[in-house]
């Protein structure tokens, strides 16, 4: 068998999480939708690709 490509990002997740709670953190529950990013950050832009614009000759 194969190991989820995602199995080293959870282990990480994991060891992030324990730190923290051994520091005295501490997790409570989060409402489903609950972003960790303020409302005020800046989004990224995303668009289809543009063809490139031929240089304008001098």
């Amino acid at each position: 068998m194969y190991e989820p490509i995602n199995s080293p990002l959870q282990l990480k997740l994991d060891e992030q999480v324990e730190a923290f709670l051994t520091k005295g953190g501490e997790i409570t529950q989060v409402a489903i939708g609950t972003s960790g990013l303020s409302a005020d950050a800046k989004k990224a832009h995303w668009s289809k690709p543009q063809a490139k614009k031929p240089e304008a000759k001098s």
